[in-house]
């Protein structure tokens, strides 16, 4: 019990440092626009990229660029980007159709995001707004899941995310981001970093790592802590993808530098196998280790949920309430689920 006690008591400071970090980030209203130039890269996205070339047609700012990376598609993604600028992929992977598209940019920013997002109309403007303001290399702009259907695992999955984001708005207002999303990322095109510092033998892991490169040269991320940046992702659709998104996600962790990512990455897989060997306890004496089991589940449970609530009302997110609880039983079963889904699978972003 005092074991269990003091893990509690460790999860609480740690997840309190993460909600003190997203109180702090305020809105910044700022009059000046920096240029951007919008980089997307393409492997077969023409179901999905109309969309998202409609909602930037639409922008109360105009992007000084539209470039459109091809990454060899089979379909009909070059056509239907033609009225923009349509570059082909010098190398292979999304890494390099970044990379390939950053070459290209002709402004001082480049803002990155996902063929088969929703960007509101309000997009370019916000972004611009904290380009001009900030004294750092790159923004991370807010990304949330947009439920596939209204169902209990959909909202896992938004709230899931959604307290991932958190965690990351937090690290970037202490000085140390180490985490983002290429769906809505802003960079200096002189500081975008070389080949090897992002770790191109690696399929995924283009924002991450471009992330911890800036932040070990001593060079600022900042949040953009803005809902009208925000940019609306849709979930994996089915449980299956969202285990193979997540092995995707989880086989780069191995590869962190970042102090923060790595501290944070042992102490979340700390104390979910610690839940797993409570819970295979229960299984074996379920009398003597009941109160001990619950202690730490329905412990863990709240915190996370104290901070989670949070993350969520500001993202403007509601889920059905039966959601919460399937969060805090597959919390712990993540981790063992997508290593070995990894173990199995090789990693590819399309």
């Amino acid at each position: 019990m005092i074991l269990i006690t003091l893990i509690l008591i460790i999860h609480a400071i740690v997840v309190g440092v993460w909600s003190r970090g997203f109180n702090l980030n305020n809105k910044v209203s700022n009059n000046s626009l920096e240029p951007l130039t919008v980089i997307i890269a393409c492997k077969n996205e023409e179901h999905s990229l109309p969309t998202l070339l409609s909602s930037l047609k639409d922008q109360t700012t105009k992007p000084f660029e539209i470039i459109i990376v091809d990454d060899h598609s089979t379909d009909l993604t070059k056509e239907i980007a033609s009225e923009f600028t349509v570059v082909n992929n010098y190398g292979i992977g999304k890494k390099e159709a970044i990379r390939t598209g950053i070459k290209h940019c002709k402004t001082k920013w480049a803002i990155t995001t996902d063929a088969d997002v929703k960007v509101p109309s309000t997009w370019i403007k916000s972004m611009s707004s904290a380009a001009s303001f900030t004294s750092g290399s790159a923004l991370i702009g807010p990304v949330k899941i947009m439920p596939h259907t209204n169902s209990i695992f959909s909202g896992v999955e938004c709230l899931d995310y959604a307290a991932l984001m958190g965690w990351s708005a937090s690290t970037a207002i202490y000085g140390n981001a180490a985490m983002g999303s290429a769906a809505n990322f802003a960079i200096k095109v002189s500081d975008y970093p070389n080949e090897d510092q992002i770790k191109p033998k690696i399929a995924s892991g283009d924002d991450v790592f471009a992330i911890h490169s800036l932040v070990s040269l001593g060079k600022k991320v900042f949040w953009v802590h803005d809902m009208q940046a925000c940019v609306e992702a849709e979930s994996a659709g089915s449980i299956k993808n969202w285990i193979r998104q997540r092995a995707r996600w989880g086989a780069k962790a191995k590869h962190y530098t970042n102090p923060e990512a790595v501290k944070t990455s042992y102490w979340i897989a700390t104390i979910g196998l610690t839940q797993l060997i409570t819970l295979g306890f229960l299984i074996a004496d379920f009398k003597s280790t009941i109160l001990a089991f619950s202690i730490l589940w329905l412990g863990r449970a709240a915190i996370d949920i104290i901070f989670t609530r949070k993350v969520a009302a500001w993202f403007q997110i509601s889920t059905p309430t039966l959601s919460w609880l399937l969060l805090a039983i597959t919390y712990p079963f993540q981790i063992p689920t997508v290593f070995i889904y990894s173990v199995f699978f090789k990693a590819k972003w399309r």
